[in-house]
């Protein structure tokens, strides 16, 4: 099973940070695992560089996207692709502060839901910290100045 916990990120901060993700995976990583007085001050560390989801909107996006197919139905803020034919399961929770995604089987399902949040807004970074991996949505292209 993949699980990924996918945050809105501060455009300022995905901007600077693009190519250096790896430090907001980390200070997410330390958060997760810190059990000390410490893990406020990361907590709030984050709390600056995030920002809330957008709920509504999201779910709009979402249904509006899927609801055409006899694989993708909704429960609440739970979103669910069952792809038999390619023997693919995602199922996406919404919630104030992030999106988590769990998926088994082949990558179709969950990336239907990626290319929706992609396609939504570029600044969503998904992190999954038992494989350790993390990654834009959408390439986040660096700023030139001339």
């Amino acid at each position: 099973m993949r699980e990924y916990h996918i945050y809105l990120i501060e455009e300022e901060f995905a901007t600077h940070y693009f190519g250096r993700e790896s430090l907001i995976y980390h200070l997410f990583l330390e958060h997760n695992q810190c059990e000390t007085h410490r893990k406020d001050v990361l907590h709030k560390q984050i709390e600056f560089i995030t920002r809330a989801i957008p709920t509504l909107q999201i779910q709009k996006k979402i249904e509006t996207g899927l609801s055409h197919y006899s694989v993708y139905k909704r429960q609440s803020h739970i979103h669910i692709i069952e792809w038999n034919e390619f023997n693919s399961y995602a199922k996406l929770t919404i919630h104030n502060d992030y999106i988590h995604l769990q998926s088994t089987g082949s990558y179709e399902a969950e990336t239907a839901f990626f290319e929706i949040l992609r396609k939504y807004d570029r600044c969503f970074l998904a992190m999954d910290f038992i494989a350790n991996k993390y990654g834009w949505l959408n390439p986040i292209k660096e700023r030139k100045f001339v």
